[in-house]
């Protein structure tokens, strides 16, 4: 990357990033929108004082240059305008003594509002519940945060809150980097002759493959509307204990094995031998940038290929191979590879908490409020909302934490019952033990129904045929068959 920080002047119109113009799309579809809304509650427990967390929140308005940006259209091409001033201002909402669901509620609604880009693309609301007890919402639109982001959002407030409070100035290190150096440096690489052939190793690498289909529950629709869902499951004890060891029984990282059996699990579904998924990485280069809110995302398309002998081995070692293979090629945007094109639906991606500043814990399944952590003298715990339903058919995110692992699958309503994605996370855990128990068990051998399915498609099997026009034994008998094969 070129050494020289370029700097966003007040006023200037900016271009974007080929990630940030699929989501300014995706905004004008669906302008009303939440699914892009990257949300993170806080439980603040302990005095605190409203003021200066408003006072910190415009410092860190100030100090992110994407945080005081706004995006419009200059005949026809979409372009990002920064104020020089922090654009935002924190909410302060007095909510009384509610309870923890009603509490969460609060926090969801304050985080899910849809942004209005052309006015401002980041969000802090204080609630109070008590003197003592207090949550921190912080929400901003995915154009200009991802999931790394969230968290540098987050600390750069408390930092700043916690000297503010105290009467000094926050201690932030320099941020040597800008957004606007990220993205001068992504059209320099993608006009390079070194860009080219990124585009052409991305075509190759999924040529003649299909985005991998996912049997919906109903057709899809002309317009997306965007709107989504969440199936949370924890995994076994016993089954995330052995990932690591078939993982290196395979030669692969975690992560890879994770990939393998969710494409064999994909594969069952859709009966599909060869397809595409994709696996979101970060296009976060050098340390200049590692203080810098943006979105820094690149998916990386990546085609799984099955047959009669496939085990969750092979599948895991073609998957680690792939994933490597994307990562050397991350600098250029998949987008501008395929612009016309939709290579995938779904996606997977791993979080590992224990890499976040400040670490604190997931929110374990069934409960709203996670465990407490110190940071800064405050005593913080996150409070549990969804994220990111609606923005593919299905996405899958592994979430990492010290007391085990947990499977997200956020799905689209337009096309997904939410009993549907409850068989599908089954048949993941069904997969995944198969695969952790031995990784040469064939993927074609695992059962994906347990006797009481079974026993319901059986009966559906025998559905009598003898109907006045025919029609509805052959559907019902398309619905078993397609139930039996891909399922």
């Amino acid at each position: 990357m070129n050494t020289t920080t370029e700097r966003a002047t007040a006023g200037s119109t900016l271009p974007l990033t080929a990630v940030q113009e699929a989501m300014w799309t995706a905004y004008r579809v669906a302008p009303h929108s939440a699914s892009y809304n990257i949300v993170m509650p806080l439980l603040l427990r302990g005095p605190l004082d409203p003021a200066a967390m408003a006072r910190a929140v415009t410092a860190v308005g100030e100090r992110q240059e994407l945080l005081r940006s706004v995006f419009t259209e200059n005949n026809g091409a979409p372009v990002r305008t920064t104020a020089e001033h922090a654009l935002v201002h924190m909410e302060f909402n007095d909510l009384g003594p509610l309870d923890d669901e009603a509490l969460r509620q609060a926090a969801q609604e304050a985080g899910a509002r849809p942004f209005r880009l052309e006015s401002g693309t980041f969000r802090v609301v204080l609630l109070r519940r008590t003197d003592h007890e207090w949550v921190l919402v912080t929400a901003a639109h995915h154009i200009v945060s991802d999931f790394t982001s969230r968290w540098l959002l987050v600390r750069d407030l408390l930092d700043a809150y916690t000297a503010i409070a105290s009467g000094t100035a926050p201690a932030w290190r320099p941020i040597p980097g800008s957004y606007t150096d990220h993205t001068a440096e992504e059209l320099r690489h993608t006009a390079s002759e070194a860009g080219r052939r990124g585009a052409d190793r991305w075509r190759e690498s999924v040529a003649g493959a299909p985005a991998a289909q996912l049997p919906p529950d109903r057709p899809r629709p002309a317009v997306r509307s965007l709107t989504g869902g969440t199936v949370v499951r924890v995994l076994d004890p016993a089954c995330a204990r052995g990932i690591d060891p078939a993982a290196d029984t395979a030669g692969v990282t975690p992560f890879a094995y994770l990939l393998g059996v969710f494409q064999a699990l994909t594969h069952r579904w859709t009966g599909q031998e060869e397809f595409v998924l994709g696996v979101p990485a970060t296009s976060r280069m050098g340390k200049a940038q590692r203080d810098v809110i943006g979105c820094f995302l690149n998916t990386m398309p990546l085609r799984a290929e099955f047959d009669t002998g496939s085990t969750f081995r092979t599948t895991a070692a073609l998957a680690g191979e792939r994933i490597m293979r994307g990562m050397v090629n991350v600098r250029y945007p998949c987008a501008l590879a395929f612009p016309q094109a939709t290579v995938f639906r779904t996606a997977l991606f791993l979080v590992q908490m224990d890499r976040m500043d400040p670490p604190v814990p997931n929110v374990p399944p069934g409960q709203v409020i996670g465990p407490s952590v110190t940071y800064k003298g405050l005593d913080i715990a996150l409070v549990d909302v969804p994220q990111q339903e609606g923005q593919l058919d299905l996405l899958l995110r592994i979430e990492q934490t010290p007391d085990g692992i947990t499977a997200v699958f956020s799905y689209d309503t337009d096309l997904f019952d939410h009993a549907t994605v409850e068989r599908f996370a089954d048949g993941y855990e069904r997969m995944l033990t198969a695969g952790v128990t031995d990784p040469d068990t064939r993927i074609t051998d695992v059962e994906l129904t347990g006797q009481d399915e079974t026993a319901a498609l059986l009966a559906l099997g025998t559905t009598s045929f003898d109907d006045t026009d025919g029609s509805a034994g052959f559907d019902d008998f398309e619905s078993f068959e397609n139930s039996r094969d891909h399922r």
